[in-house]
């Protein structure tokens, strides 16, 4: 006998995780608890006839072999009478919720992160392709719907508003799902919540308004969760805690809208369970007034730190002097992309604060040349480090603020401004569904390097500055691809830094003033770069930046690729915290190559070079507007010098791609720009051949731009070494020499102070294959005879020595000498012939 059974005062999503597990497992008897939710029971005031589900009592549950439990996994919960199953019986669990260690751990356990246990059954069917019918699709839509709070609880994820999707596509009736979710309270209800509220308080921890009552009635009710949720609600409260006592047992229900609020630390400690923001426990014969004591000795355990404005303000700050213009302030705007700045005297004190808005008035009115403390506003608002980011929030909302300078005794040592805190609500927002990366870290870290973080951490904390692991590293950690190229970067002084670090750890520093960087060398010889933030602004397309000093935002935002734009805190308290501001994640998620805005090729047009090797290394496309800014910015190209056009495709045909890298730039039109012509079909086959034995950006170069009227004035700017330039210079040479009817000697004749490469070179790009025959024979070519053989002929030295050695190869070439015997035979000869001195 198979059973079907969920837990006691069921909701909606055990109500239809019910119906769903009997329709994947037909031949079982679903079983219902007569302890049910209020709305639960008015809708089975309606609908239990459709259901057909037995009560425990009709069970015999000593004859169960085959126990299904659904939105719960523990045998207690269920409230079925566990002295009478069978020590042998098998269990399937589907359940939603964080374990706990009264669950079942052995048999079938489906335990899955999302936000309802309908949502997992209801995969099932559908992968099953079993239909349902509108009622039954509606049940599982209030399941759903309630269980997720409308898709606005935390654990909700792109799973449950799937499964929303398909239940409306099987005629689910959104009306009757709003009806029986958001049913209006009974008059018994109405009576315990105006209770509730009478007798609750408000307590402010740490930045949490948590709303706690308490109450004793001598009958039981139901309903205390929908209660909880509306106490919440109605004092406006982060979360609510009702402790009430009914009949012998009390009853414990908290409710949270804020990720800080992590019920299941409190009700684990009660015997309870639930969700991080739903939670609930049964304190079994007790008494009311020992239950509240160990609720408010608990609170602190599940309120998470409060994040602060020392944790994301941005530091240093740029500020800008009373007496600086106008339009000198407008130009500093435009250079770092800031919509304001603090104005700050001669003596350090803040004295206003000027905004773009500010500035665009005077500037419209032509007063540009005016100075700042004229149109500067002096009615400022500022906070203190320790200032919680909901405190930060309600100041902004209050004054109606874009930004708000951080003191720390009155000296200004942060701003903070509403990107900051929309940053910050959204990473919270998505924590849960960053990965493990602390884990990933240890796995791909050697253990000594992994402790040598920790440690720098440590010592950064020492020092009050913040740290980061920086750049590929942390895509890299990521894609679970191996990387131990470490770069650190300081809020601060790094070259100060690293030498922190050589005086506590040892090792050596080499440092580079002119752009705040150092190099440590630990004692082990491992090498950490070490590199102040900073921020860049372009004075020109495509030339080179001016940089400064910033802070961490900022010098994300100077970076190619949002997949390259991610940073790793490492300070003790926020190791491994990621800093994810231009959705790196997701884009590694869509396998995409996406710049972080809409003039970063035009500043800086190798970028579009580097897309294409990170494209190609990762097996990812550019996204569709990256593509068409590339496409657009491809002519900028030629105003960046050969050197730099060079190693940037030098770092790509490391990649080992190059015909497809060829490829890639071709449909972005770099060639035609570049060398006014696109590689053909033939040009390519030439290619493939060519880079496998002459590996190198300007071959590739000389190949593409080679068979046009001017193809050596298109290929000389990027002939930078003498060595490029005679091989420019042999090639014109060759097209002159015809050897179409030429013996071997006679080319060789001719030939034989050419490089090799060059020949090998011309031999593909013309496919001259006589030409490859006499190179591959001159490699080939052993001379039968050395200078010492021509000295012991009583031969000086001198011109007559590279002339019969060259003729002797000659004959060697066309075969009519072969052996050494015949060489000297011709040695012989050619010496009697010549004059005597």
């Amino acid at each position: 006998m198979n059973v079907i059974v969920s837990h006691v005062n069921i909701d909606f999503d055990g109500l239809a995780s019910l119906l769903a597990a009997k329709k994947l497992h037909p031949d079982a008897q679903v079983a219902l608890s007569d302890k049910q939710n209020p709305t639960v029971k008015s809708y089975l005031a309606i609908y239990r006839d459709e259901l057909k589900f037995s009560s425990y009592k009709d069970i015999q549950w000593s004859e169960v072999t085959t126990l299904i439990l659904v939105d719960v996994a523990s045998m207690k919960r269920t409230g079925i009478p566990v002295q009478e199953i069978r020590p042998d019986i098998r269990t399937i669990v589907y359940d939603h919720h964080s374990p706990k260690e009264e669950d079942i751990s052995s048999g079938e356990r489906y335990i899955e992160q999302v936000g309802a246990t309908i949502t997992m059954l209801m995969e099932r069917l559908h992968a099953r392709n079993i239909q349902l019918t509108p009622f039954e699709a509606t049940l599982f839509g209030l399941g759903l719907y309630t269980d997720t709070g409308n898709f606005t609880y935390q654990q909700t994820t792109e799973r449950d508003l799937y499964v929303g999707f398909l239940l409306k596509q099987q005629k689910m009736d959104i009306q009757l799902v709003d009806r029986f979710s958001g049913q209006t309270l009974s008059m018994e209800e109405r009576d315990l919540f105006q209770s509730l509220l009478t007798n609750g308080t408000q307590q402010y921890i740490d930045g949490i308004t948590l709303f706690i009552t308490t109450y004793e009635q001598p009958f039981y009710q139901s309903g205390l969760a929908t209660l909880t949720r509306r106490l919440m609600e109605s004092t406006d409260s982060d979360a609510a805690i009702s402790i009430v006592k009914m009949k012998e047992h009390v009853y414990v229900v908290a409710r949270s809208s804020t990720d800080r609020v992590d019920l299941r630390k409190l009700m684990d400690r009660l015997g309870g369970g639930g969700h991080a923001q739903a939670a609930s426990a049964t304190v079994k014969k007790e008494q009311l007034q020992p239950v509240i004591q160990h609720v408010t000795e608990s609170l602190s355990l599940m309120i998470q730190p409060a994040i602060t404005a020392a944790d994301i303000m941005a530091c240093p700050v740029k500020y800008v002097a009373p007496d600086l213009s106008i339009d000198e302030v407008l130009d500093q705007m435009y250079q770092y992309g800031h919509t304001g700045f603090p104005v700050v005297n001669k003596e350090g004190v803040l004295v206003g604060i000027i905004s773009r808005r500010d500035v665009d008035k005077a500037t419209h009115h032509g007063l540009g040349h005016a100075p700042v403390k004229a149109y500067m506003s002096t009615q400022l608002v500022t906070l203190g480090s320790n200032a919680s980011l909901e405190e930060i929030q309600a100041t902004m909302m209050k004054h109606n603020i874009g930004r708000i300078p951080i003191l720390s005794d009155n000296e200004m040592i942060g701003i903070l401004s509403r990107t900051d805190i929309i940053e910050q609500l959204h990473r919270e927002t998505n924590q849960d569904n960053e990965q493990p990366i602390v884990l990933l870290m240890k796995q791909q870290l050697s253990k000594k390097m992994y402790e040598l973080l920790l440690e720098i951490g440590s010592i950064a904390d020492q020092q009050s500055v913040k740290i980061y692991l920086i750049g590929g590293i942390v895509r890299d950690f990521i894609l679970q691809r191996p990387n131990e190229d470490i770069d650190l970067v300081v809020e601060g002084d790094g070259i100060a830094f690293a030498n922190q670090l050589k005086k506590q750890l040892g090792g050596n520093v080499k440092s580079h003033e002119k752009f705040g960087t150092a190099t440590w060398t630990t004692e082990e010889n491992h090498k950490l770069d070490i590199v102040t933030c900073r921020t860049e602004y372009y004075d020109a397309p495509a030339a080179l930046p001016n940089v400064r000093a910033s802070n961490i935002r900022e010098d994300l935002r100077r970076r190619d690729f949002t997949i390259n734009a991610m940073a790793l805190q490492i300070n003790k308290r926020q190791f491994g915290k990621l800093l994810d501001f231009f959705q790196g994640q997701e884009d590694i998620q869509l396998r995409k190559i996406r710049i972080l805005h809409t003039l970063s090729f035009i500043e800086d047009p190798t970028r579009i070079i580097r897309a294409v090797r990170f494209a190609l290394r990762f097996q990812y496309e550019l996204a569709e507007h990256t593509f068409e800014l590339a496409l657009n910015a491809v002519p900028m190209l030629k105003q960046v010098s050969a050197k730099r056009l060079l190693r940037e495709f030098e770092l790509l045909q490391k990649e080992n791609v190059t015909l497809d890298a060829v490829t890639c730039l071709q449909s972005l039109g770099i060639w035609s720009t570049l060398f006014h012509r696109e590689p053909n079909e033939h040009t390519m086959k030439k290619l493939s051949t060519i880079i496998k034995e002459m590996p190198h950006p300007f071959i590739t170069f000389l190949t593409i731009a080679y068979g046009q009227k001017d193809w050596h004035v298109v290929i000389k700017p990027y002939a930078l070494i003498s060595e490029h330039n005679q091989m420019i210079e042999q090639l014109i040479k060759m097209e002159q020499i015809d050897i179409k009817n030429e013996s071997l000697s006679s080319i060789h004749d001719q030939l034989h102070l050419f490089q090799d490469d060059v020949l090998y070179l011309f031999a593909q790009l013309t496919n001259d294959q006589k030409l490859l025959t006499y190179l591959q024979k001159r490699k080939q070519l052993n001379l039968l005879l050395s200078g010492k053989d021509l000295i012991d002929k009583g031969l000086n030295p001198g011109p007559d020595f590279s002339d019969l050695l060259h003729q002797l190869a000659c004959l060697q070439l066309d075969e009519i000498i072969q052996t050494k015997d015949d060489a000297v035979t011709w040695l012989e000869n050619k010496v009697a012939e010549l004059p005597l001195d």
